[in-house]
């Protein structure tokens, strides 16, 4: 076995309840490195197009890479992936809790599940010991209660759980696995393809370690590197988590406001400050104890909150707190400023299993039609539709849930939805490939636009993290050696590639992006996956990666049907702000930095990878 690596993969059929074990070599770890490398590798060879995403043969893997063998910072992250039933392309998301850290201590590098059980169960994976257990007494359940209920029937209270809530079983579009009660793999529907599968959580505990090349020197590496961003990264990020983003994000314009179409031209001063640090902390009774106790493994930061509020009653919480996507989706984008209303909404989408960006963008879509006359109050089950409404925005969220009235047109997504209303709906819906945007602006980083466009999973500032090199987050390694102009589209194309890139190989390590705003850069990811490994890979066989697997993941979608016809932004994206920062100013024309990018990549015109290119980098 190769160093950092079991080289082994688990297999598991629902259908024919097999499971087995998969080898894989350690040339096919260098060439992949881990988590969504290994995971596109697998779709490409085994779902087909004609495979739906809640069809059996859709695969569910969990992937995890070489920096799980360890205690390199952000290492406490693991990728979920699958074809997305929300967009229908690959569809990856990254979440944390322990369950990284005890899939690699269970003895696999990755789970890959296919098939559907006849009735509801659950996996429990213990130190390379395999079990189908029968979950219909759970089925039903919510995140929390599947949770506590497994641990308490195994008999193992660490054990770590990635679950599915109602909205997983009743497959909604937009449903997410919820892990180990806090962190959530979010976007896109893999809660739904768990439930397709009558899947309803996978429960992993771990407590064997695979061998390092140099345990001294990761030792040293992870010590220097924690210290490092624990010094470096912004008071308020460390203080606050993601919520001391909302301010900040605000001045900037890039702020979600009235759906994307604030009538201020993306100004809201007043409204950001009461969603963001401090406010928040101080409102939500944030312990930043009990924040520590949650989060992910191997994390410095700590950015989870953990919130206790008795008041209103209507609105009380206790646990997880919204982050920066939700106080954006739930609260801005629906011009909805009461902290405790955003914090209840966020909890019914935790509690259920919902992608927190999507239902608040369904529900802001919602308010738009009713306002244009598209949806009447026959339509909205006699709600009227208004904005900034915290009792309405929980009343939506809480119909999404339940998947009943106004929540049943919400299910199948933005796109079905807006075809469902008609008129000119569709038209102002905001998405790319059925992925709603998160709650960042394109207008305010132009760079952030050709990402969004060109992105494999549709519209996700993870995919790549290129807005922030406007603020400073320079890449040079990869040649991003001076924050570019926002607000001028020359060269995006490069820096928007160059993300992808960077952020193929941290899905893949896998680790959490959070890292670099410490300093943790690219060749530090380098240092440390070859102290793990003892592969003395140089930096160019090391970028080479992250360019093969912004291929591979095309290639996938390629192969699903996509072309250059879907890489397309919405038409709000040209209109401009009245007021701000960014007024006046819009990415456009979009259309030149798109098919640089593709030539940067190797694409042909209609954004599929040539042959020369496939074999360049080394893919079939």
């Amino acid at each position: 076995m190769p160093n950092g690596y079991w080289g082994k993969i688990l297999r598991v059929d629902l259908t024919e309840k097999k499971i087995f074990e998969e080898k894989i070599s350690e040339e096919y770890c260098r060439k992949y490195l881990g988590g969504v490398g290994f995971a596109a590798d697998i779709l490409l060879k085994e779902v087909g197009p004609e495979v739906g995403a809640l069809d059996p043969e859709n695969r569910l893997i969990f992937g995890v890479g070489p920096f799980q063998a360890s205690a390199v910072p952000g290492s406490g992250k693991f990728v979920a992936v699958a074809k997305s039933p929300l967009t229908n392309a690959i569809l990856y998301s990254i979440a944390g809790g322990n369950m990284a850290q005890s899939l690699k201590k269970s003895g696999y590098d990755a789970l890959v599940v296919q098939g559907k059980s006849a009735k509801p169960v659950y996996l429990w994976i213990n130190d390379g010991q395999v079990e189908i257990k029968e979950a219909t007494s759970i089925w039903g359940k919510n995140s929390e209660e599947t949770a506590d209920l497994i641990r308490g029937e195994l008999g193992e209270p660490k054990a770590s759980v990635a679950d599915i809530g109602p909205a997983g079983e009743k497959l909604i579009a937009f449903s997410c696995i919820v892990v180990d009660k806090h962190s959530y793999a979010g976007r896109g529907g893999l809660g739904a393809v768990m439930g397709s599968k009558n899947l309803k959580a996978i429960t992993v505990k771990g407590t064997q370690k695979p061998e390092v090349a140099d345990s001294q020197k990761v030792r040293e590496l992870a010590k220097e590197l924690n210290k490092r961003i624990r010094e470096t990264a912004p008071e308020g990020f460390l203080k606050g988590g993601t919520t001391s983003e909302t301010t900040p994000t605000e001045e900037l314009g890039d702020l979600p406001i009235k759906y994307w179409k604030g009538d201020a031209g993306g100004v809201w001063v007043k409204g950001a400050e009461k969603l963001s640090y401090p406010y928040y902390s101080e409102a939500l009774n944030v312990d930043l104890a009990e924040c520590a106790k949650i989060a992910c493994q191997n994390c410095p930061i700590h950015c989870h909150r953990y919130i206790d509020t008795k008041e209103p009653a209507k609105f009380a919480v206790t646990g997880g707190g919204p982050e920066y996507e939700a106080l954006g989706m739930l609260g801005s984008c629906n011009l909805v400023d009461d902290i405790h209303a955003v914090a209840k909404a966020n909890e019914i989408c935790n509690l259920y299993g919902l992608d927190c960006i999507s239902t608040g963008a369904f529900v802001a879509f919602a308010t738009e039609c009713y306002e244009k006359g598209l949806l009447t109050k026959e339509d909205t089950f006699g709600m009227e539709l208004k904005w900034g409404d915290g009792d309405q925005l929980v009343e939506v969220v809480r119909q999404i849930a339940e998947k009943e009235k106004l929540g049943k047109l919400a299910a199948d997504g933005i796109v079905k939805a807006a075809e469902k209303i008609g008129g000119d709906a569709p038209s102002m819906a905001v998405h790319v490939k059925g992925m709603d945007f998160p709650a960042h602006d394109p207008r305010a980083f132009f760079s952030l636009a050709v990402s969004y466009a060109t992105s494999s999973r549709g519209a996700c500032h993870t995919h790549g993290l290129c807005f922030k090199a406007a603020c400073g987050l320079l890449l040079p390694e990869m040649g991003i050696t001076e924050a570019p102009d926002r607000f001028d589209m020359e060269g995006k194309e490069f820096i928007a590639a160059k993300f992808h890139d960077l952020s193929a190989l941290q899905d893949a390590a896998t680790q959490c992006n959070f890292m670099m705003f410490g300093g943790f850069g690219i060749t530090d990811m380098l240092n440390s996956i070859n102290a793990v490994t003892g592969w003395e890979m140089p930096m160019e066989e090391f970028l080479k990666i992250g360019e093969r697997l912004s291929t591979l993941k095309r290639a996938v979608n390629v192969k699903w049907g996509f072309s250059r016809k879907d890489d397309k932004l919405p038409e709000v994206v040209n209109l401009p702000a009245k007021e701000g920062c960014r007024a006046g100013k819009t990415p456009s024309p979009i259309e030149p930095a798109i098919e640089g990018y593709y030539k940067l990549r190797g694409w042909d015109n209609d954004g599929k990878p040539t042959p020369e290119t496939m074999k360049e980098l080394g893919l079939s």
